[in-house]
């Protein structure tokens, strides 16, 4: 049907109306203008209606890989060839947005490409332009970027303000967006008042992305700009937002969990946790404070700074309590301080007490043990109260305790009633107020037995002398007698016997009343001796002076104790140690057996320890009382001490009164007057300490001080102090030594001096830091907190101004004189020569140049480097010539030129700045001017190493460059054939390029670059895939002809167009198939009839142009008479052996094969059976036997013919002496009869072939081989004219028994596969031989 109805008079029509995915064919019919019509065209072949749908792809230029330079004014262009089906829709994005047209940017895209104009470039038009292109088939994007030459925008903001105080705070900010195609060198900081327009410079180069600004007004509300400046000029500034000069922070909060431990008599330390809240500025430092329980005021324990969250206190007093409380110190001051402590008091540390000091036995009896020790090494920080003794009988093993459970007070005990004869162990322990101390044993055992001593008696100095007594006196004569058992003593006098005057009397009494009358006598009392009695003096008192006798100031009180003793001991009453006389308030009432101590008024110092001391010939007895008074107290413990004395104030201590008047002191009152006046004035009524530190003196006045102590009974007497004036004992300090200034940078620089040689009496606790410019007139003070360390970091500076700097001490007494000042010192950063370049090398050199490069060296000396200087020099000389300009160049290469081809030079190079030339690096080796030879060498990028596609009608070009000295030569070459007409190539220093204006699927292929110079060879390829419609398929021809069918075969179109075939479309003369392999039978012909043929290929781009057959075809069955392709006619194989034999099958039609033995149609077994197919017949014998051997015959019948084919079996056997060896006849005898064949042998691991025999058979048994040997065995022919060539076995041979050995077949059998092939005008076929070992031999025959 007809596709238009008009008149067409183009060669190209678009038919519409058709229907999607519809199949359709196209012809055209010319008609003239006689109205004639021509004979259709030929058909387009089916085309399914579809739409063709290509993905997107972009052909960018490689100038684009890198960025785009412009200059600012300047106007640039970006294109690309874009492909797709259907024509992708064309999007220019930058930085992600898409860009429309304006005054300055024109988009200009077509169906084939996009395009981009950008008038007036401006720094915002660089950056990143994204191609993207879109079709329904996909979507591709390409990146250009491009940098506008241009001042720099204004830097990222915002402008960041932090670490805002009343005078100073930080900016920072980020680099510009755009920075005009050129580094930032540098930023101008520039501030301004809101309340002024006036914009003032802070900082005019700044190579950082933040600066601390100082000197600012309290109160007032600011904006800063930032300007960024690259070499093109000074960019557009970024604003601040207002911000006002005040301090962003407060005073912390207290310091939390604070804790006292490691307490001493003299100190105590101090641990705390960090604030909870800093204020908003970190915390510097912590200030400790203490206050003694008897005080009212807080005092600062640290002088310095303290950063830990500890601190040791020292100074403290014994036995006070102090209480504490930390407070944290930020840039706003100090904080609220913390709760404080409860109170501890500062006492060493007491534990319990050490063990005794050698413990050890005085006496012993039978049942008593006498033990004395000293008092412990350590009491443990407090007073040993008592001793306890503990016993252990060796019988029982168990201690027992000697003492009372409270112990006893002295250094020696007496352990009694322990038992005779046994065995004892003993321990002593001190007792302390916190408890039992450890043990101290007494060395060894002691067994209670009776000692013996002589008997032994003393006399005093008085008695060796002569005792003169008045007659009628008694004399008494006392002498300490010793000795175990205890002897008898008798008295014996030298002019005669001691006559016992003493009178043994009986007594009665008789009773007489008022009238005379008596009474009958009593009984007699019995003998009584009339003598002395002696005994010990012993005492009784009342339970009440157990306790300490407690009374009232005034009341009058008495000490009695009840006296026994013979004779009648005298009595004394001592206080102390100072004995009790009768006085006005004491009196001493002593008898027989009583004694009394009346003390009447008492007052506050008749309290005590009193002792009432019994004394006779037998002993002494002490009885203790213990008084206690109640009354006012007594003056405090003297001196009364006044130090640290000062014009407004000095400190006072003492001790507390040695009489409490039996109360505890509640307080003390402190007065005070001028030795000019008369009158107390009271310093403070409530003191709870023994110190005080007095405050608000008149300087120079003369004071005395007194303290009273009170109790609950009053006020005690006085204490007062030694005059003293109100005087510092010190002045201010001298000036500090040695000023020095280090560390100078542009902004700071540090100020570092030596104590002063004078304190003035007090220690420094700060230095004052002032400097001044050499602009100003006035000194500046520096530091604002206080300074300890003999050093400071002045900051702040102007950069390039110019200052001075000096130091003033000071200690209690104020400021003391400044030192004298510094020099003047600029504040810039340290420069110096800049460091020697790195990275010295040579690039290149030519027959008079060399070519040098280097790197920037690592340390510029703190300022820009302004060149550098390149210096020659011959080897073998020492004089350095520059080759740059003396002021050096700025580039980091250098050519020299002038040289002297194959001489050697040496080359150095150094950096320059404005303080000099830095050090010089060498160029490592000698170096010579000479023509460097390298082998070409191909820069190929990924896109070309992936190969081409361009579709057809493009443009392609393959652009490689190439290095290579001398240049190298260079060709173009097409892998399957030279290349086209249409090829341009162009070539420069560097590169070269092969071009294809308008391509088409032949300009497909492998293009080869070939690079030749005098150094070498170089070749790369590059792939080209042309989008296109396929070539003609090739090698067509008839498989098979048949009356009703041809079968046709060819090979795939040697250009496939870019793409897949999909499939071939056959077609004769009035009909087509569409088949989708490299074969197709044509069915439905007509016998006898002549047909012609072709072949088309389809892929995704349409069909290619048809491929016929040279010739045409008559439908018509083939015959051929039946045939054998036979190879051997023989065969021999070893026992136990497989065959299987194949031969190929010749005949049309296809004839029927039949298989005979010795006459006998062949019976199938499991070991034996025959196969056939169209084109062979195979026989195969599993483990063959002497039956298997014999005459085969094979017969292949059709209706043609019948022929018949005959073979011959040989089984042989291997032994281990022998084998028997088969062959096939020469198939040429030299025009001679063959008259024997001669066999050799070559057993493996020698030299020599050795005979085996001649026979005049196809075969031979070899005997006389070595068991287990293998052999090679070879074959010659003989005729009348001689031997023929060997052939030689491939595989040797081992020669064994066979018999029982069911594997060993496989050992002596090696498969041999022949492929044959036979070729008839129409068929093909290939088959395979297997064939045993001993056949190989005759197959080289």
């Amino acid at each position: 049907m007809k596709a238009s109805f008009a008149n067409v008079l183009e060669t190209e029509f678009v038919v519409t109306g058709l229907i999607e995915d519809q199949v359709y064919e196209f012809r055209v019919i010319a008609r003239n203008a006689a109205g004639v019509f021509s004979q259709p065209s030929d058909s387009t072949g089916a085309i399914t209606a579809k739409d063709e749908v290509d993905p997107p792809k972009i052909d960018l230029d490689a100038k684009y890989s890198q960025a785009v330079v412009v200059n600012a004014g300047e106007t640039f262009k970006l294109e690309a060839n874009i492909y797709g089906k259907p024509v992708p829709i064309v999007h220019w994005l930058k930085e992600g947005q898409e860009i429309t047209e304006a005054a300055r940017t024109e988009v200009k895209n077509t169906d084939f490409t996009a395009c981009i104009v950008v008038k007036e470039a401006i720094r915002v038009d660089g950056g990143q332009y994204t191609l993207l292109v879109k079709n329904v088939g996909g979507e591709k994007s390409m990146n250009i970027n491009v940098k506008v030459l241009d001042r720099p925008g204004p830097p990222d903001g915002p402008i960041c303000i932090y670490g805002v105080t009343s005078e100073k705070c930080s900016i920072s900010w980020k680099s510009p967006l755009q920075d005009g195609g050129s580094d930032v060198s540098h930023y101008i900081v520039e501030r301004r008042e809101t309340s002024r327009l006036v914009w003032t410079v802070v900082e005019p180069k700044v190579q950082t992305l933040n600066l601390k600004i100082t000197k600012l007004l309290p109160g007032n509300e600011y904006i800063f700009r930032v300007i960024p400046v690259n070499k093109y000029g000074i960019g557009e500034p970024l604003e601040s937002e207002p911000v006002i000069a005040r301090n962003s922070f407060v005073a912390p909060s207290p310091a939390t969990e604070v804790m006292v431990s490691t307490i001493t008599k003299d100190s105590m330390v101090v641990t705390w946790e960090r604030p909870t809240n800093d204020g908003g500025s970190p915390i510097q430092g912590y200030v400790v404070e203490k206050r003694d329980k008897d005080g009212v005021r807080w005092t600062r324990c640290n002088k310095r700074n303290v950063s830990e969250l500890r601190f040791r206190v020292t100074g403290l007093l014994e036995s006070h309590s102090y209480e504490f409380r930390v407070s944290g110190e930020n840039a706003a001051g100090v904080g609220t301080p913390s709760t404080p402590t409860i109170y501890y008091k500062a006492l060493d540390p007491i534990f319990k007490p050490g063990p005794p000091n050698n413990p050890k036995v005085v006496d012993t009896s039978r049942s008593t043990v006498s033990l004395k020790w000293g008092k412990p090494i350590y009491d443990g920080g407090c007073e040993i109260q008592s001793y306890i003794v503990e016993a252990c009988n060796g019988a029982s093993d168990e201690w027992f305790m000697c003492t009372p459970p409270t112990g006893i007070s002295d250094t020696k005990f007496t352990v009694k009633r322990l038992l005779e004869k046994h065995e004892y162990q003993f321990r002593v322990c001190a007792i302390n107020k916190i408890g039992v101390g450890e043990h101290a044993d007494v060395p060894g055992k002691i067994l209670l037995e009776e000692k013996l001593e002589s008997p032994d008696l003393e006399l005093d100095a008085d008695m060796r002398k002569m005792i003169n007594i008045r007659s009628a006196s008694t004399l008494r004569l006392f002498v300490p007698v010793r000795g175990r058992p205890a002897p008898e003593v008798k008295w014996g006098k030298a002019d005669g016997e001691i006559k016992e005057t003493d009178n043994k009397y009986d007594f009665r009494v008789i009773a007489r009343n008022a009238a005379g009358a008596v009474s009958k006598p009593s009984e007699s009392t019995g003998s009584i001796t009339a003598k002395d009695e002696v005994d010990p003096p012993n005492y009784e008192t009342d339970p009440i002076y157990n306790q300490t006798l407690v009374i009232n100031a005034g009341d009058t009180f008495s000490l009695e104790a009840n006296v026994n003793g013979k004779p009648i001991p005298a009595a004394q009453w001592f206080k102390g140690d100072i004995e009790v006389e009768n006085s006005a308030r004491a009196e001493i009432k002593n008898t027989d057996f009583k004694s009394v101590l009346v003390v009447k008024d008492a007052i506050r110092v008749d309290g005590g320890q009193y002792t009432l001391v019994l004394t006779n010939v037998a002993g002494t007895k002490t009885v203790p009382f213990s008084v206690k008074v109640l009354d006012r107290p007594g003056p405090s413990e003297g001196p009364l001490t006044v130090s640290n004395v000062t014009e407004e104030k000095c400190s006072l201590s003492w001790l507390p009164p040695r009489h409490d008047g039996g109360a505890s002191i509640s307080y003390y009152i402190i007065q005070k007057r001028e030795t000019s006046r008369l009158a107390w004035t009271v310093v403070s009524g409530d003191c709870g300490a023994t110190m005080f530190k007095v405050t608000k003196l008149l300087k120079g006045n003369e004071y005395i001080f007194r303290v009273m102590a009170v109790n609950k009974y009053g006020e005690g007497e006085p204490l007062e102090s030694d005059p003293v004036i109100m005087r510092n004992p010190f002045v201010p300090p001298g000036p500090p030594q040695e000023l020095e200034i280090t560390n100078i940078t542009r902004d700071s620089m540090t100020v570092c001096w030596n104590r002063p040689e004078s304190t003035g009496g007090s220690d420094i606790n700060n230095y004052i830091v002032e400097k001044r410019d050499r602009a100003g007139v006035r000194w500046t003070k520096c530091n604002k907190r206080r300074v300890t360390d003999l050093r400071f970091r002045v900051t702040g500076l102007t950069e390039d101004h110019e200052y001075e700097f000096r130091v003033s001490a000071e200690n209690t007494a104020g400021a003391g004189q400044p030192s004298p000042p510094t020099h003047y010192l600029k504040a810039c950063d340290p420069t110096f020569e800049p460091g020697c370049p790195t990275n010295a090398h040579v690039v290149d050199t030519t027959k008079d140049s060399i070519i040098v490069a280097w790197h920037r060296p690592i340390y510029d000396g703190g300022c820009e480097i302004q060149g550098y200087a390149v210096e020659i020099t011959k080897a073998d000389e020492e004089e350095w010539t520059i080759c740059t300009p003396p002021s050096g160049v700025s580039a980091t290469t250098f050519i020299i030129n002038k040289l002297i081809e194959l001489q050697e030079y040496k080359v150095r190079i150094c950096a320059m700045n404005k303080l000099g030339v830095g050090e010089p690096t060498e160029v490592q080796g000698v170096l010579k001017p000479m023509d460097k030879i390298d082998p070409p060498e191909v820069i190929l990028d990924s896109v070309l190493r992936k190969g081409i596609v361009v579709r057809a009608g493009g443009a392609m070009r393959i652009n490689v460059p190439f290095k290579g000295r001398p240049t190298p030569e260079i060709s173009w070459a097409k892998e399957d054939g030279e290349l086209s007409s249409k090829v341009q190539i162009e070539t420069g220093e560097d590169y070269t390029q092969l071009s294809v204006d308008i391509c088409d699927k032949y300009d497909a292929g492998k293009y080869i670059l070939n690079l030749e110079n005098s150094a070498g060879a170089k070749s790369a390829f590059v792939s080209v895939k042309v989008l296109d419609t396929p070539g003609a398929p090739v090698n067509l021809t008839i498989k098979d002809i048949k009356r009703e069918s041809v079968t046709l075969t060819w090979e795939p179109p040697l250009i496939d167009g870019g793409s897949r075939i999909k499939n071939y479309l056959v077609e004769k003369r009035d009909s087509t198939r569409i088949v989708y392999t490299c074969e197709g039978t044509v069915t439905g012909l007509s016998s006898g009839q002549e047909y012609l043929f072709r072949v088309s290929a389809f892929n995704e781009k349409g069909k290619s142009d048809p491929r016929s057959l040279a010739a045409p075809v008559t439908a018509k069955d083939v015959t051929i008479e039946p045939r054998f392709k036979l190879t051997f006619n023989t065969y021999s194989l070893p026992i136990g052996d497989n065959l299987k034999m194949e031969i190929p099958v010749i005949g049309r039609p296809v004839p029927k094969v039949e298989w005979k033995k010795d006459g006998q149609a062949l019976k199938e077994t499991t070991r034996l059976n025959v196969s056939s197919t169209p084109y062979s017949t195979k026989l195969f014998i599993k483990d063959a036997n002497r039956e298997d051997a014999g005459k085969y015959t094979v017969t292949a019948t059709s209706s043609i013919g019948t022929v018949t084919e005959e073979i011959s079996l040989g089984v042989t056997e291997v032994t281990k002496e022998s084998l028997t060896l088969a062959w096939a006849k020469p198939e040429q005898d030299g025009g001679s009869r063959i008259t024997g064949y001669l066999v050799e042998a070559l057993e493996k691991g020698q030299e020599k072939w050795v005979k085996c025999g001649m026979s005049k058979s196809i075969h031979l048994t070899v005997s006389g081989l070595r068991e287990n040997a293998e052999y090679f065995f070879r074959v010659r022919a003989k005729n009348l004219a001689g031997f023929s060539d060997a052939k030689e076995m491939v595989v040797p041979v081992m020669v064994k028994d066979q018999i029982g050995e069911s594997d060993s077949s496989i050992d002596q059998t090696i498969i041999l596969k022949t492929k044959l092939r036979f070729e008839d005008p129409l068929f093909r076929y290939q088959n395979t031989l297997e064939l045993p070992l001993s056949t190989i031999t005759s197959v080289g025959t």
